[in-house]
């Protein structure tokens, strides 16, 4: 039997975190207990490389949703980090904070010292901007220092990439009245500019590179990769206080006990998926699985969000797009120039040129999203370029007001759980959808694209109606990969809330969660960024706690 002071559950963006600050504190003794294996794979560590990564199953838990009932029933992939780093090791590295209202919003939900003036540090704490102050030196975009930190573990980081025709498409949308924004994690999140993202050194910064690695060797840390965890232990003199984990390693069960806390940092699927197999949940839901009610709690696995995307894309001009440097002797100079110089298009990102903007006139706030890229894709899902040059334009809404479900389909800790987001369920959703979709048409259609853009592809501009975008949409749209809010936050597990504002689970002793999975209401972006503001402020309250006991 293996034990520590504390065990955390997940080495993605969160538990390598939390792991690696808890274990700052030489008398603290931490097991990190992470199902994959190691990250040391060039489709990992090359950013371009995150296509084949997301549809690997050496590295990815290759999750799919349940029929989609608004999207004529298809199913979604839903790829999620089975290696050290998790989601972080595979996601398109753009780092997103949200806005100060998401923040403000979880602590009017009852939620004490999650308001934005208490995590905004939280976020400065992780960050090392020095390679995105060094980039805006060299180029003049203006990042405002006092919203960003250059002590932290994670390198944040400007595009390596030089002038394109996403300089013009952020010429258009301020022609349309759209501002543009050098830094959307400063003051303020509107407007258009190019994304921030994970990188050092032009290769990708994972929350397990960053964190983690530098400090692996420390000798109160045990990091157990290939680990699977199959459920929670309990005292048997008290039914209620977690003890422990028991574990899949080098082929036989074995138990990780905690003198102290167990923390679940699984993801939005994988953390509420444990609390079911140790009988923590909802009785129809454990029942049917063969699995006893220990503890009833009706919001494990509910209320789960995503962000949902739909693809419009545009024919360009010839020598415009990356469609023409992903094959032949081009892609052989790419190589080249990656191995050589860290740059070219070996070393972007799922998203290029970012925009926030509001569907309402009368609303400052945004609530739309869009990923910009001069690419374009026969095949999305497996990232397969289009034979033309292309351009693709993706809007989704922020503040989605569908909600779904994940949970468990039996007792087999193996298994898949089934996991369903009912996107476009809600009609605010469709509506914001298609306005984003006209908001994109009229920046295309801009002065500053004349002459760069020879048609618009997909859906095609024949397909003017709310009807015809909103069936464009159910036939092709996709999740962005932001599964979240599976075990909410809040006051009240009557109401549905899993954990506290300390992120205790009601109800019980001994284990909190530290995730996507505890956000009341997912955040207005990327959710890499908040995964790992969460854990930081979780370390903290951890040894708060621990300190006054």
């Amino acid at each position: 039997m293996m034990q520590a002071d504390y065990v955390i559950i997940g080495a993605g963006s969160a538990g390598s975190v939390l792991a690696a600050r808890l274990s700052e504190d030489p008398k603290i003794k931490v097991i990190l207990v992470e199902a994959g294996g190691h990250d040391a794979r060039l489709s990992v560590q090359v950013p371009g490389g995150f296509v084949h990564t997301m549809v690997n199953p050496k590295v990815n838990w290759m999750y799919q949703t349940e029929p989609e009932a608004e999207l004529h029933g298809r199913r979604m992939a839903m790829p999620r980090g089975r290696i050290l780093g998790g989601t972080s090791s595979i996601n398109g590295m753009l780092y997103v904070r949200g806005q100060k209202e998401d923040f403000d919003d979880w602590q009017a939900a009852g939620n004490p010292g999650w308001g934005y003036d208490a995590v905004r540090p939280y976020f400065i704490k992780s960050e090392n901007c020095q390679e995105l102050f060094q980039a805006a030196a060299e180029t003049g975009q203006k990042i405002d220092a006092q919203y960003h930190g250059q002590l932290g573990p994670l390198s944040v980081s400007a595009l390596r990439l030089g002038p394109n025709i996403l300089d013009d498409v952020c010429k258009a949308a301020q022609q349309q009245g759209y501002p543009g924004n050098d830094d959307y994690n400063g003051q303020s999140q509107a407007g258009f500019g190019y994304f921030q993202v994970t990188q050092k050194n032009g290769q990708r910064h994972s929350a397990y590179r960053a964190f983690l690695h530098p400090v692996r060797h420390r000798k109160n840390l045990h990091i157990l990769k290939n680990a699977q965890a199959m459920r929670l232990l309990f005292s048997a003199e008290d039914s209620q206080k977690v003890t422990g984990v028991q574990i899949f390693y080098r082929g036989k069960e074995r138990q990780v006990t905690a003198t102290r806390e167990v923390v679940l940092a699984a993801g939005a699927f994988g953390s509420p998926q444990l609390l079911e197999l140790s009988g923590i949940g909802r009785p129809d839901i454990l029942r049917p699985a063969g699995i006893e009610v220990r503890h009833l709690l009706d919001g494990v696995g509910e209320h789960l969000s995503d962000h949902f995307l739909t693809r419009l894309t545009w024919r360009l001009a010839p020598n415009s797009s990356l469609n023409e440097t992903s094959r032949g002797i081009a892609l052989l100079k790419e190589i080249a120039r990656y191995a050589l110089f860290r740059k070219g298009s070996l070393s972007l990102t799922a998203g290029l040129l970012a925009g926030f903007v509001s569907s309402d006139p009368n609303d400052a706030r945004p609530d739309i999203q869009y990923h910009i890229a001069h690419a374009s894709f026969a095949n999305p899902a497996r990232r397969i370029f289009d034979s033309f040059p292309g351009l693709t334009i993706g809007p989704c809404p922020l503040r989605p007001h569908s909600r779904g479900y994940v949970h468990i389909r039996s007792s087999d800790p193996f298994a898949p759980p089934s996991i369903r987001f009912n996107y476009l369920s809600a009609d605010k959703d469709k509506d914001v959808l298609v306005r984003g979709m006209e908001i994109a048409r009229d920046i295309m259609n801009a002065p500053a694209m004349e002459g760069l853009v020879v048609a618009e592809e997909r859906p095609g501009s024949v397909m003017r109606s709310k009807e015809e975008l909103l069936a464009f949409a159910r036939q092709t749209g996709n999740t962005v990969y932001h599964p979240a809010c599976s075990c909410r936050m809040g006051p009240d597990p009557k109401t549905g809330d899993v954990v506290d504002s300390r992120l205790r689970v009601h109800g019980l002793r001994g284990l909190r969660i530290a995730d996507a999975s505890i956000m009341p209401i997912i955040t207005s972006g990327n959710t890499h960024a908040p995964s790992m503001m969460i854990a930081e402020k979780a370390a903290d309250m951890i040894k708060a706690d621990q300190a006054v006991r």
